[in-house]
């Protein structure tokens, strides 16, 4: 018995030198039954004459065997969501470019495979209104180590029970011929759909030079067969085979982690092929665990909009190890809040005085999130926008490219973030003498939750109002004020229509409407109001700073814009400056972003910029 077992082993030693697959003890118990099958087969009675004419028709025999011994678990359209991958966002760029496309099923098995992806294909040209003799070139490969499975790739014949089961009626009268006579269980591929796929005995752990570059490449449930080191070899010959920018994918069961090769995981299991470091492109990584948000951002942030989402995770845990693992880290990492096993705010808490790049919260917007919105502004995020809900506006869109691209903008000192400059650090054309204020105007945007509490947490009781408007999603200003209110001596509010502004007061404009400040019996009243976006902003800087340099009265006014994307306040500050107030703007180093400071200084309308942590003491000099 131990002689028999020797035999099987050596036979299976010489398939596994082959296929290099590895064997454990119940594959090995799996694969002698499947050898005796064969010899059953053969009606040999003992292994060793099997044996004597095994190695007499050894190239014969290994085909055979090689067939018996590989899996053939296959069905059209196997693991679905990779086929809705191809046919949403990759086959339409093609089809509409009329780019010709060139894939290869790796492991083609019986063919299932390599015909799904012509169907799929075809699909999507059909639904895009091209015919049949209009349709983009396509060549699509199958390959396999298996002769006999290849030759019956190429013969494309298919039980109709089997075939049923996996894909619908109209697709099997569409894309298949029914068989007649002693062939009427069997369906036959069209011609049509052959003529679109080539097939060849192929071992993966040679190489394929020869075949050329393809834009996808598909090798599903194959690699789970291979000791980890010639995984890493198969993925790496592939990859001289895939186009830059290429699409890997793997069985959902399959994975790339932790093993070093230039593939960015996508989704799915679909991984792409890292293109040469390119810095025109804005590379960003979302977190998300929302598949639909994921795909969104994937769909919009695309190369021919200059962006890269070079990989994605359903919460921070992943994202942190998929993070480790980039070559090039992104320029902006878009964030969700409310995750499985991290969320948003414990994430931002774990990267507090770490260095990494700028992180966009991406959330819903409501009261029920303002004050985790605040706290994320404070933890450092650069910004919060709304999470897309149903149909997205163009203005939507642009927005979080906008956002991202700032991001990226900063990203270049957000090490050097919390850098303070303790000297003011530009003068231009100060006031002989610089009254004491009667009112302080701040405007501020992207940065601004962090540049508003340093400022007001370093004045005292002897001020005068204050007035903000800060550029915050409509139901967070609250949140802000109440926040605010809890770090700082003087009392802070949420402006409302008709407040008097009274001394060591502040008032925050509300998200969502415009806030002025105007004249009644000697007295300075906040007016709110609906009235249109100034600068695609409500609140707008701009509507308070000019409805300021329009008081009648002789106010004493001390303005100041802070960190910001964009050019809101900056025409409002120059007025100021023209109506004798004292202006000052935040300088670049301390800025999150250096829009709005840079524009006002530009027209002209600012005294004096200076860093972050010295313009509460110019504040306090003057009062």
């Amino acid at each position: 018995m131990a002689k028999n077992d020797d035999i099987y082993i050596k036979i299976i030693k010489d398939i596994q030198n082959i296929i290099q697959v590895e064997l454990n003890n119940e594959k090995i118990l799996l694969a002698t039954e499947k050898i005796k099958l064969r010899v059953n087969i053969l009606n040999f009675i003992k292994i060793e004459d099997y044996y004597d004419y095994y190695c007499q028709n050894k190239d014969f025999e290994i085909k055979n065997l090689i067939s018996i011994l590989t899996n053939h678990t296959t069905e059209f359209f196997r693991e679905p969501e990779h086929f809705d991958f191809l046919a949403d966002e990759i086959f339409p760029e093609f089809i509409k470019n009329n780019k010709p496309i060139r894939i290869w099923s790796a492991a083609a098995s019986i063919g299932k495979e390599v015909y799904s992806l012509a169907i799929c294909y075809l699909e999507a040209c059909y639904s895009l209104g091209l015919k049949y003799d209009s349709i983009p070139p396509i060549e699509i490969l199958g390959t396999d180590l298996d002769a006999i499975s290849i030759e019956k790739c190429e013969n494309g014949i298919y039980l109709i029970s089997d075939i049923e089961k996996e894909m619908g009626k109209v697709l099997i009268q569409k894309y298949f011929d029914y068989g007649t006579d002693e062939f009427k269980k069997f369906v036959r591929i069209k011609d049509s759909v052959h003529k679109l796929c080539k097939f060849k005995v192929h071992n993966l752990l040679l190489n394929s030079e020869d075949i050329g570059k393809f834009n996808i490449i598909l090798i599903r449930n194959i690699i789970i067969y291979y000791k980890r080191k010639e995984v890493k070899n198969i993925i790496l010959k592939l990859k001289n085979n895939l186009e830059n920018n290429g699409y890997l994918i793997l069985g959902h069961s399959e994975s790339l982690n932790g093993i070093d090769v230039p593939f960015t995981h996508l989704k799915n299991s679909i991984y792409s092929l890292n293109s040469e470091p390119s810095e025109d492109l804005t590379r960003v990584f979302v977190i998300d665990d929302t598949l639909t948000i994921r795909d969104f951002l994937r769909k919009n942030l695309t190369k021919k909009e200059g962006f890269l989402v070079v990989g994605e995770a359903e919460n921070p845990i992943e994202a942190m190890e998929k993070l480790s693992q980039l070559e090039q880290q992104p320029h902006a990492i878009i964030l969700d809040l409310n995750m499985p096993k991290m969320n948003g705010i414990e994430y931002l808490e774990h990267l507090k005085n770490k260095p990494h790049p700028p992180i966009v919260i991406m959330s819903s917007v409501g009261f029920d999130e303002a004050d985790n919105g605040i706290k994320c502004l404070e933890l450092g995020a650069f910004d919060y926008i709304e999470k897309p809900n149903g149909i997205h506006s163009t203005k939507e869109i642009l927005n979080i490219k906008n956002t991202i691209m700032q991001a990226r903008k900063s990203s270049k000192d957000y090490n050097l973030k919390n850098r303070q400059v303790s000297k003011t650090i530009y003068s231009n054309n100060l006031p002989k003498k610089i009254s004491k204020p009667d009112l302080i105007a701040i405007g501020s945007s992207t940065g601004g939750v962090e540049a508003l509490q340093t400022i007001l947490s370093q004045l005292n009781k002897n001020s005068p109002p204050i007035v903000i408007v800060q550029h915050i999603p409509e139901y967070f200003s609250l949140a802000l004020a109440n926040r605010l209110n809890e770090l700082c001596n003087l009392k802070v509010y949420e402006g409302k229509n008709k407040q008097i502004l009274e001394p060591n007061c502040v008032y925050l404009a509300p998200g969502g409407k415009q806030m002025r400040i105007i004249e009644e019996k000697n007295n300075l009243i906040l007016e709110v109001n609906d009235s249109e976006k100034m600068n695609m902003h409500k609140p707008s800087i701009d509507y308070m700073f000019y409805s300021l340099a329009n008081l009648k009265n002789q106010v004493n006014i001390c303005a100041l814009i802070l960190t910001g994307m964009g050019n809101d306040g900056a025409n409002g500050l120059k007025e100021l400056y023209n109506k004798n107030a004292f202006t000052i703007a935040q300088d670049e180093d301390t800025c999150v972003v250096f829009g709005m400071p840079k524009e006002a200084i530009a027209l002209g309308g600012v005294h004096q910029v200076a860093a972050l942590n010295e313009i509460p003491n110019i504040i306090k000099r003057i009062l």
